[in-house]
């Protein structure tokens, strides 16, 4: 039994993080379906909870380091909220007037693409808020260590 299920781990796991690596470069959550398949294969591999624990240890880091200054966050918001713009725009208006770029938005715009654009926008404003709040006071205070005997 102990086999099988080492196996179904190894395949969830493998397919979950070679379809992360296909999503990078895609609007999508590619990096989460990548840590997702590495925790699948952690419940059976020791390589995949080190790895595990070193991108969360990395993630952490990087997530201190983009809300470090208001300059990064206002300009992580204002990114996020244009690229929602974009995806409404593409929502309402069915075909763009722009002769330059025809060719090119005629096969990428559409209601779904907005869809998609406005979704993704989501992602770095829920993830600057959660850190913003995150490095608070709050977190200074967990942060602080107890006493040694």
């Amino acid at each position: 039994m102990s086999y099988v299920r080492r196996s179904a781990v190894t395949v969830v796991g493998a397919c979950l993080v070679v379809g992360g690596i296909v999503l990078m470069p895609l609007p999508g959550p590619g990096i989460l379906v990548v840590v997702a398949g590495l925790a699948v294969l952690a419940t059976e591999y020791v390589w995949a909870r080190r790895l595990l624990r070193r991108a969360k240890k990395e993630a952490e880091r990087a997530q201190e380091e983009a809300v470090a200054s208001r300059t990064r966050i206002g300009l992580t918001v204002l990114s996020a909220l244009a690229m929602c713009a974009l995806g409404i725009t593409m929502l309402v208006v069915d075909e763009p007037r722009w002769p330059f770029l025809e060719s090119l938005l005629g096969w990428i715009w559409s209601a779904t693409t907005g869809s998609v654009i406005i979704l993704s926008s989501l992602i770095p404003l829920v993830t600057t808020v959660v850190s913003v709040r995150g490095t608070g006071p709050q977190k200074q205070e967990r942060e602080i260590p107890s006493p040694s005997s």
